[in-house]
């Protein structure tokens, strides 16, 4: 069994009805059109995640992941409220968020009070952990992490979690942000037992560069938001951010000897823009059983492979 095959998508989740704006000239509504569901209808991406030395009692538990949400705008923010709807739907046991929750400190003082408010309503059943991303500490990530954890959110800044699940253990260990300098994998660490299965949080894919040595169970991450962009057969054409390569913008990817899996985000920065990259919601299943490495491509999928993948 690939990579490819443990991924499942699920049917996007269309938004319900914005307030009503200005109408672009006739000639550029289908086009405009597109552009909307591009960058607000959430995919929910289903996904068999490998995690090393996962017990037996925990196979098959289900976790949830958002990253990057920018709440930046109106629109933004009942992006986040959808997501926090389709989440609740999967009825995890475990919600974890990667960072970048706001662009800058002005969006974050408008809008940090609602995106608390929002965040609050999650309801999944071990709990909900949250790291930093570069634009949480450009904007103030205390104000953010006092936030979070009003709403009984769990933040995590180069420390971790041991928490049980069906009567085995299961360690959340979260990195803060790499291109800040805040990163501090072995600090981390520090209180993770020889032996101990770790599900890890840091904002950059390329954390896994300085923590390989730890061991990692899995590592899951955002920052890229996909790569904006992804082209059939190729993938983003944009020039990587990530030592690691564009390999690892998106989806489910291994890394020596562990998986990384890089989540596309809620939000956008900058430019408006997304193309064949939907914002998602990663819906995880997780398992114990590592299949053999291969990359993830953007190889159109026929059905007779996404019958296989729901096997």
């Amino acid at each position: 069994m690939g990579t490819a095959s443990l991924i499942v998508d699920a049917p996007a989740f269309k938004p319900a009805a914005r307030r009503r704006r200005g109408k672009p000239p006739l000639a550029l509504r289908p086009l405009h059109k597109l552009w909307r569901r591009t960058i607000d209808e959430i995919e929910v991406r289903k996904v068999t995640l490998p995690v090393r030395q996962l017990p037996a009692a925990i196979e098959g538990v289900v976790a949830c992941q958002i990253s990057d949400f920018h709440v930046d705008r109106d629109e933004d923010l009942s992006r986040l409220g959808r997501a926090v709807e389709l989440i609740n739907r999967q009825q995890p046991a475990l919600v974890l968020l990667t960072g970048d929750y706001f662009s800058g400190r002005d969006t974050m003082r408008r809008y940090l009070a609602p995106f608390g408010r929002e965040l609050r309503k999650l309801t999944p059943s071990a709990g909900t952990f949250a790291i930093a991303g570069n634009h949480d500490h450009w904007a103030s990530f205390d104000d953010i992490s006092s936030t979070l954890t009003g709403t009984g959110i769990e933040v995590l800044s180069n420390e971790s979690r041991r928490i049980h699940l069906r009567g085995d253990a299961l360690t959340i260990v979260g990195i803060d942000d790499l291109w800040t300098r805040r990163a501090d994998p072995a600090r981390a660490f520090r209180n993770v037992r020889p032996g101990d299965c770790t599900l890890v949080l840091a904002h950059n894919p390329d954390t896994a560069l300085y923590t390989r040595h730890l061991q990692p169970g899995v590592m899951l991450s955002g920052h890229t938001h996909g790569g904006v962009v992804r082209l059939p057969y190729y993938g983003s054409p944009l020039k990587s951010i990530l030592r690691l390569g564009k390999q690892f913008y998106s989806g489910l990817n291994r890394y020596r000897d562990f998986y990384i899996y890089t989540n596309r985000g809620l939000g956008t920065f900058w430019l408006r823009v997304r193309i064949n990259c939907r914002p998602e919601v990663s819906h995880f299943r997780l398992t114990g059983h590592f299949p053999r490495p291969q990359p993830e491509t953007d190889r159109p999928r026929g059905r007779r492979s996404r019958e296989k993948s729901h096997r």
